[in-house]
């Protein structure tokens, strides 16, 4: 494969480290209490054998088994013929290449997380043909067959395959009752799902990499159906991200020695009491590596859901339905940009509303008399210090906007909104203007459920042409203001100019809980690059499958949001990584930190993930306020807050560079993450 082309290269913190553990702690079971004539007459030893296999899946969400029942032989025949298969020349190899009509075969551009794998594979399935939707909507029923393609060479790769997947699918089903048996289930209590089962096989190969430190032969990810069964050779090169610690473990093989791993699908059915856990592989620059893993999943009209058995009052379950076959079909049309992350498991689960987001009183700051009591203040800059670092987000109270003004921008939004899509299309945003109204954003390289109209404070605003570093040409951002409702552009100016003095007094508090003085970034803002947006979300048919704006970070200075009654947004807590619903405050404002902040401030706050959930049953408007600085700052930590104990975290960028690098996804998918922040980390 050659140099290492950009396409592989993954960001600085997902690299890998080339000094590694190694997972002794992964737990060895041995099985042949059940692969043996007369495991019946040994029932104990299926009890301690269950016993090992629930804690395995507990504590690491992986183990390996020995003494399996699968032949070595036929093992040995299947990389043997992998071999030769990956060994022919690639036209060869992409005569059978999969496409979205055929998703099985050759592969040699498959992504995880954006970023291209260092690595070929060929996918088949378990039944010919596989029954499964033929769309992802929810509302077809329709299905299509999957059928598998096999090459001319080598001749017996269909036969070798065929005979190894029976074997292969025999030990799967006895873990499965296993697993089923250590949380308390009958053991045939999974055994009806696979009925019309839509497993399928994969031979991986991983040449040598000539930059084992930049790339991976798969990125960190998570298995989506129920249980994976691999066998890998023995150079090795499977991590396994340890539950305790949060470290990459490699996984020492074993030989003759299968891996387990549980899959999202255990994880819903068992309501969280065994969990899929990441992993990633490592590459190498000296030896190729095979591998074959077989990813046993159940009928595509299979609603994954925890078991009945396993929820309860004091267990209530954490996942709503979702069909497995749409997820499938969703994950195998998106193997070229693998956008969606686990998106329906992720949207599925039952959230936390978040508490203990703080919210903070301003009256000290907005009212008349608010000098002659110092200490209120005080207390006010210590609270959103204390905010900007334990949670990034906070509400503040008695904020100085006019309510009035809030609900009449929600009013004429309502109204905009309301029109047919062709009157809205009418200002629609484009490459060359990125002020308007749109329809088709996305976010992570996967399309929102939402439409926009974004406009700026002046009534044009000055950005760079394009990303291009050497490039000093400035273009000309415009507002575009529809007919209808007439009064839409007087009341957004209004409202926005009562938001700007919220956010440059929110500013300077952030600024004293920093210790610096209270304008110290003010002139950042004097020819500022700040956009407000309405966001409408409307009501979603399947509100597991999607997302109103998919996970990220602000890229800005600071956000001032104005969430409805309705609610959806959601932010990552720092402390575990749980997803916190924000419970909307009747006339509140939600503030988060942005990237901005974030590299002023030499990471001492941080700019935090968050995403905003649909329903099925209402529309939702929110107003953010983004608020940028000038297109010509140049974004680096501030000189106060660094010294030799404390150095700077980040090279200098240009922020007018920056947004506008970013705007490019609006209007194609880019096929790697956007720049980010981290791009400019030493």
């Amino acid at each position: 494969m050659g140099e290492v082309d950009p396409a592989f290269i993954q960001d600085p913190e997902h690299r890998p480290k080339l000094s590694i553990i190694e997972a002794d702690g992964v737990p060895l079971i041995d099985l042949s209490p059940l692969t043996s004539a007369d495991s019946i007459s040994d029932p104990k030893s299926i009890e301690v054998l269950v016993r090992e296999i629930g804690n395995a899946c507990k504590n690491w969400g992986f183990f390996q088994v020995i003494n399996h029942g699968v032949p070595l032989e036929m093992r040995e025949k299947v990389e043997t013929t992998a071999r030769k298969f990956f060994a022919q020349p690639l036209e060869e190899k992409r005569k059978i290449r999969r496409d979205e009509k055929c998703v099985v075969g050759y592969y040699d551009t498959e992504h995880t997380k954006n970023v291209r794998d260092w690595k070929e594979v060929f996918d088949f399935l378990v039944e010919e043909p596989t029954l499964v939707p033929s769309s992802t909507e929810p509302d077809d029923k329709e299905e299509t067959q999957w059928v598998n393609q096999w090459p001319e060479n080598p001749p017996e790769l269909r036969e070798v395959m065929e005979d190894y997947s029976q074997e292969v699918e025999k030990l799967s089903l006895k873990l499965m009752g296993l697993i089923a048996l250590s949380l308390g289930l009958p053991e045939d209590r999974f055994k009806g799902y696979f009925k019309d089962q839509t497993s399928f096989i994969r031979l991986n190969h991983y040449p040598p990499c000539p930059s084992p430190q930049l790339a991976l032969g798969v990125g960190r990810h998570k298995d989506g159906g129920a249980l994976t069964v691999l066998a890998q050779d023995e150079v090795g090169g499977l991590e396994v991200k340890r539950k305790t610690d949060g470290e990459w473990i490699r996984v020492r093989p074993t030989p003759n020695a299968y891996i387990i791993n549980v899959g999202d699908i255990i994880q819903v059915w068992s309501n969280d009491k065994y969990e899929s856990v990441e992993h990633r592989v490592m590459v190498n620059s000296e030896k190729e590596r095979f591998s074959v893993p077989f990813f046993l999943n159940p009928a595509h009209y299979t609603e994954v859901k925890p078991l009945e058995e396993l929820t309860n009052k004091q267990n209530p379950a954490k996942y709503s339905p979702y069909s497995w076959g749409k997820f499938l079909t969703l994950r195998k049309l998106n193997q070229d940009q693998q956008p969606w992350e686990r998106l329906i498991l992720l949207s599925a689960k039952t959230h936390s509303t978040g508490q203990g987001i703080p919210s903070i009183d301003l009256f000290p700051v907005t009212s008349q008399d608010y000098m002659s009591d110092p200490k209120a203040i005080e207390g006010v800059v210590k609270e959103i210090g204390n905010a900007c670092k334990e949670w990034g987000f906070f509400q503040v109270i008695n904020h100085g906007v006019s309510l009035e003004k809030l609900q009449r921008i929600q009013a004429e939004a309502r109204k905009f909104f309301d029109q047919p899509l062709e009157d809205k299309r009418k200002i629609r945003r484009d490459e060359r203007n990125a002020l308007g109204y749109f329809d088709n954003e996305s976010t992570k390289n996967v399309r929102d459920w939402k439409e926009v109209f974004d406009f700026t404070m002046e009534e044009t605003t000055l950005v760079p042409a394009s990303p291009d570093p050497e490039d000093k040409e400035e273009a000309t951002w415009t507002n575009q203001w529809p007919e209808y409702p007439v009064e839409l552009r007087e009341v957004c100016e209004e409202h926005s100019r009562e938001v700007e003095k919220l956010a440059l007094k929110l500013l300077g508090l952030v600024a004293r809980s920093l210790g610096l003085p209270e304008h110290r970034f003010n002139s950042y803002f004097k020819a500022q690059s700040t956009r407000i947006r309405l966001n409408h979300y409307p009501p979603c048919p399947s509100p597991q499958l999607a997302l109103g704006v998919g996970h990220h970070k602000d890229g800005g200075a600071l956000t001032v949001l104005a969430q409805d009654e309705v609610g959806g947004l959601e932010v990552k807590r720092k402390t575990d990584g749980e997803w916190i619903r924000v419970k909307p405050t009747p006339n509140a404002y939600i503030i988060n930190v942005g990237d901005i902040m974030q590299v002023w401030s030499n990471d001492r706050y941080e700019s935090v993930e968050h995403r905003v959930m649909v329903n099925t049953e209402k529309e939702r408007f929110s107003i953010p306020f983004f608020f940028n600085p000038a297109h010509y700052t140049l974004v680096k930590p501030v000189d106060e807050l660094i010294d030799e104990q404390n150095p700077a975290k980040y090279r200098p960028y240009s922020w007018g560079k920056f947004m506008t690098h970013r705007r490019l996804s609006n209007f194609k998918k880019l096929g790697v993450d956007n720049i980010q922040i981290y791009d400019f980390k030493f």
